[in-house]
């Protein structure tokens, strides 16, 4: 009985872990990097980082947003039309668009 409990704990705690990892991502795909009172170019760079991690990571491996949102039971495609919605993520994906193109 013990031992499931602590197992409990365990997954909750670590389900919390992954929320926070898919906030922060979900906050620098924004552009919102509270972490790094950096230049607007690190700031510009860390959002790309996060646009490629939740939008051209496909694969369900670990630590991916794919298996991340499984463990959270999120459906990833329908998390990443939702997050396609706001606007701050648009213009990210935009501006991360130009600069391959251009």
């Amino acid at each position: 009985m013990r031992h499931e409990h602590a197992a409990r704990v365990l997954a909750q705690r670590s389900k919390r872990l992954w929320i926070a990892v898919v906030q922060q991502a979900i906050d620098d795909a924004m552009g919102r990097a509270s972490f790094a009172p950096g230049s607007p170019e690190e700031i510009e760079s860390i959002q790309r980082q996060a646009l490629r991690w939740i939008f051209q990571d496909r694969l369900p491996v670990a630590n991916s947003f794919h298996s991340i949102c499984d463990l959270l039971d999120i459906d990833p495609d329908r998390a990443r039309e939702r997050l396609r919605l706001h606007p701050a993520i648009r213009r990210g994906l935009a501006r991360a668009r130009r600069r391959r193109s251009g």
